[in-house]
């Protein structure tokens, strides 16, 4: 409520519907998008505040946007617990590749910490998971083994076709409710809608932001202006020469052509920052990079199976697809099987 140039009808505006969201313990109706919930709200304060923080946290623009989700966002942002000296509402950049800040930190934890009980194979896929006695049997390419449970933790087109897979092999092994179960829970994963993002490289010699990320102004609609924000790699890799100078212009919820978005990126950066020489690197499109977080989505459960969890940032849960639901869902499940 102290953004500058906002008029203080609009601050009081967000500060009253605040009050309220905060009343009714963040919870609304499952059927409600972020543009109904938000629909008492100013113009501008949907475009500069809702708007952006909407698609940046469910890649969705606020017409197609879960409210239930959203609300629950909000409020651990605002009321979070927040992590040692940061506040929940922090807002921390890796300076690192995101597979070193996660997964292969998390891997190289376990290495040490339980090396002697806690095999890690990488690059082994598993081909087929079946039942087996009581528990499961993960078989790949010239291996099998046994496992009393399993978690279940790639992303939902692998899993809905794992376990449709493991619903055949059920079905044919003479187990007809196990094999209702997986297929049921495959159905679930594989009819969930994904969207895209964009992310549009671009470089100048010597550019520099004023801040590492900036929010850009972006067109609703993303048709004149699609970024929602850009990052500057130059200060977010400082020993990086390669990084010096490089932009990445990041479009949530991204609809249209590779060449259409490119040129209307660039466009964007030199009405709004000013940046007319940037010459164009790469543009990445993740089509399957967010599953939709619309109102009532039903989300695969946990529970699978008896002994068979998934884990994912898809898998029922509070958040939209972030990281943070990931991470959530990856401990639930770790806690469930004890």
């Amino acid at each position: 409520a102290t953004a500058r140039g906002w008029r203080w009808g609009e601050r009081w505006s967000l500060v009253r519907a605040s009050l309220n969201w905060q009343r009714a313990g963040f919870a609304c109706e499952p059927s409600l998008t972020v543009a109904a919930l938000c629909a008492s709200l100013p113009t501008r304060v949907m475009d500069e505040l809702i708007e952006p923080l909407c698609v940046s946290a469910l890649n969705l623009p606020a017409r197609d946007a879960s409210a239930q989700v959203f609300l629950r966002v909000m409020r651990d942002a605002l009321f979070g617990q927040g992590h040692g000296r940061w506040a929940a509402s922090a807002l921390l950049l890796p300076r690192t590749d995101l597979g070193s800040l996660l997964p292969t930190a998390a891997a190289g934890w376990l290495a040490r910490q339980h090396g002697e009980r806690v095999h890690l194979r990488a690059v082994t896929p598993v081909r087929q998971l079946r039942r087996e006695n009581s528990g499961w049997a993960l078989e790949g390419h010239g291996w099998s083994e046994h496992f009393d449970r399993v978690v279940w933790a790639t992303a939902a087109r692998p899993a809905a076709q794992a376990m449709d897979g493991a619903a055949q092999a059920a079905q044919a092994a003479g187990d007809a409710s196990l094999s209702g179960a997986l297929h049921h829970w495959a159905e679930c994963a594989g009819s969930l809608a994904f969207t895209a993002i964009t992310t549009v490289y671009a470089w100048a010699p010597g550019v520099r932001l004023v801040a590492p990320l900036l929010a850009l102004r972006a067109d609703p609609d993303a048709h004149g202006a699609p970024a929602q924000f850009v990052f500057d790699r130059g200060q977010l890799f400082p020993g990086d020469p390669a990084a010096q100078g490089v932009l990445a212009f990041v479009i949530s919820a991204s609809v249209g052509e590779r060449d259409e978005l490119q040129a209307l990126v660039l466009e964007q950066a030199r009405r709004q920052l000013g940046l007319s020489g940037l010459q164009l690197i790469q543009t990445v499109v993740d089509k399957r990079a967010t599953f939709a977080c619309t109102p009532g989505l039903q989300r695969p459960p946990q529970a699978i199976a008896p002994g068979l969890l998934a884990a994912g940032d898809y898998v029922d849960g509070p958040y939209p697809a972030t990281l943070e639901g990931a991470v959530r869902s990856g401990l639930a499940a770790a806690q469930a099987l004890h």
